[in-house]
C-alpha cells in the first residue's frame, strides 16, 4: 500500500516538525501574597488569527484533440480572525493565577477544582507525549519488517499515533493557559465580592489587557 505509506510519512513528518515546539503543560506561576487590596474579575476579549489553504480554482488540461489529459487545483492562503470573551482574576492591579485567587478568597472548593483540572491537563499532556513516541517507534519499525499488511499497520498506525499524541499533548498544555478556568466566571465574581465586603480595601484595577 504505497499510498498508505506516503500518507503515514506525511503525518509523521508534520507531527515530528511540531516536536521542535512540543507543547508542554507548565503550571502557572503561584505564590502571590495577600495585600489587602480588592479582588476583581477582569473581562477581556482575546483575538488570534489562523491561516489555511482555500481552493480558489481548478484548471483542466486538454490535448490538441480536446481530450482531457489532466487537472490542476489552485489554492490560496485564507486568513481568519477569531475572538472569544475571557476573564482574569486580579488582586489590585496584579493579575493572579486561579490558584492564588481562590486561595486568597478562601474558596477551597474552587481551589480544589482548579488543582484537579491542572493535574488532568498534565496527565493528558504526558499521555500525548508517550503516545507520540510510541507511534514514532512503530512507524520507524515498519521500515524494518517485510512488506505486507503488518508493515502497513505499523506505518499507518504509527503515523496516526504520532498525530493523535501531539494533539493530546497540545490539549493538555492549552488547559494551563490563564484564560482557561475550572469554574465559571460567576463564581470568581462572587468570591471577589464576598472578599471585598469582608475586609478588602479599594484599589484601582486596570480593565484592559494586551496580547
Amino acid at each position: 500500500m504505497r499510498f498508505g505509506r506516503l500518507t503515514s510519512f506525511a503525518v509523521l513528518s508534520l507531527a515530528m516538525t511540531g516536536c521542535f515546539i512540543f507543547p508542554d503543560a507548565k503550571s502557572p506561576k503561584t505564590g502571590a501574597v495577600v495585600t489587602g487590596e480588592q479582588l476583581a474579575v477582569v473581562d477581556d476579549v482575546k483575538t488570534w488569527t489562523t491561516t489555511s489553504k482555500e481552493k480558489v480554482g481548478e484548471t483542466t488540461y486538454t490535448d490538441e484533440n480536446g481530450n482531457t489529459v489532466g487537472h490542476a487545483t489552485t489554492y490560496a492562503d485564507k486568513t481568519e480572525t477569531h475572538s472569544m470573551k475571557v476573564w482574569y482574576p486580579f488582586q489590585g492591579n496584579e493579575q493572579l493565577s486561579d490558584e492564588d485567587f481562590f486561595r486568597i478568597a478562601g474558596d477551597q472548593k474552587s481551589l480544589d477544582a482548579t488543582l484537579a483540572a491542572r493535574e488532568t491537563a498534565k496527565k493528558w499532556n504526558k499521555r500525548g507525549k508517550i503516545t507520540l513516541v510510541a507511534g514514532a517507534v512503530g512507524f520507524i519499525a515498519g521500515y524494518f519488517v517485510p512488506t505486507g499488511i503488518f508493515q502497513d499497520v505499523l506505518l499507518i498506525g504509527g503515523g496516526l499515533a504520532v498525530s493523535g499524541g501531539w494533539y493530546m499533548a497540545y490539549w493538555g498544555a492549552k488547559q494551563m493557559e490563564p484564560e482557561v478556568h475550572a469554574v465559571d466566571r460567576s463564581i470568581g465574581e462572587r468570591d471577589a465580592l464576598q472578599y471585598n465586603q469582608n475586609g478588602g480595601h479599594t484599589a484601582g484595577v486596570s480593565m484592559s489587557k494586551s496580547f
